[in-house]
């Protein structure tokens, strides 16, 4: 949509909703200049409190990106807020001070998703251990495509996404109709953004996502560019996510 990078149809009013960039670009930009001049995440804090572990060169790959992105909202008395979110990073960092939270809880990924994934990675290795022809590899498989059915399951349903309206849906219900629910929606900035913004009374005025990358870059996106939310992940939620933003 000319002006919005943040958009979707919203099944239940069927409707589409958008957010415009406005403002959001120029705080974007302040964010870039944030994150070029300090090389990490965390830099609101002195140098000397850094955490090296927040720093871009551990976060993301060379060669590689990530997506980042910036919500100015309003507060209910009036001041305006600035959020900003960056979609999954490398090494499993999920928060950082400063940063929206993801829409999965700590006590959610840390008890049932990430044993799952450890799991599937052991299954994996004693799979790849053994002749591909032989009953052990098979059973084995088999072992490993019914935990990552459980661990999709579960994720589905642990993923809530909250609109303007004080709607409150799974992965599942919040998405249009037809939609296929692949892995990754919920964890780009947008959900985020707005997820965070509905929970705690804000409301969106523009948004801006941007992708930042370190070395030469890999794929068609170019850092430092602004791209409009995807298509395949976030676009099937947002049209849920926004309905409502701009009747409050």
């Amino acid at each position: 949509m000319p002006g919005s990078a943040c958009f979707g149809h919203c099944a239940d009013c069927g409707r589409p909703h958008a957010l415009p960039i406005g403002n959001a670009h120029g705080l974007a930009l302040e964010l870039q200049r944030n994150i070029e001049e300090t090389n990490r995440l965390d830099f609101d804090v002195p140098e000397c409190d850094a955490d090296p572990r927040y720093s871009l060169d551990n976060v993301i790959r060379p060669g590689h990106g990530n997506m980042f992105g910036v919500l100015e909202c309003e507060s209910p008395e009036g001041e305006t807020v600035t959020l900003r979110a960056f979609s999954s990073l490398r090494h499993g960092i999920r928060r950082i001070d400063g940063w929206v939270l993801p829409l999965l809880s700590a006590a959610v990924y840390d008890e049932t998703i990430l044993p799952a994934q450890e799991e599937i990675k052991r299954l994996t290795a004693e799979m790849n251990a053994q002749p591909i022809e032989s009953d052990d590899y098979q059973r084995l498989q088999d072992e490993r495509r019914n935990v990552s059915r459980g661990l999709w399951a579960q994720m589905c349903a642990a993923y809530r996404f909250r609109n303007f309206r004080g709607g409150d849906r799974s992965l599942a219900d919040a998405a249009v109709p037809g939609t296929p629910i692949t892995g990754g929606m919920g964890e780009c900035c947008a959900p985020k953004l707005l997820n965070h913004a509905a929970l705690n009374g804000l409301k969106p005025l523009s948004m801006a996502e941007f992708y930042w990358g370190a070395g030469p870059q890999v794929g068609s996106r170019i850092s430092g560019e602004f791209y409009e939310s995807c298509e395949a992940r976030c676009q099937p939620i947002l049209g849920y996510m926004l309905c409502g933003w701009d009747e409050s």
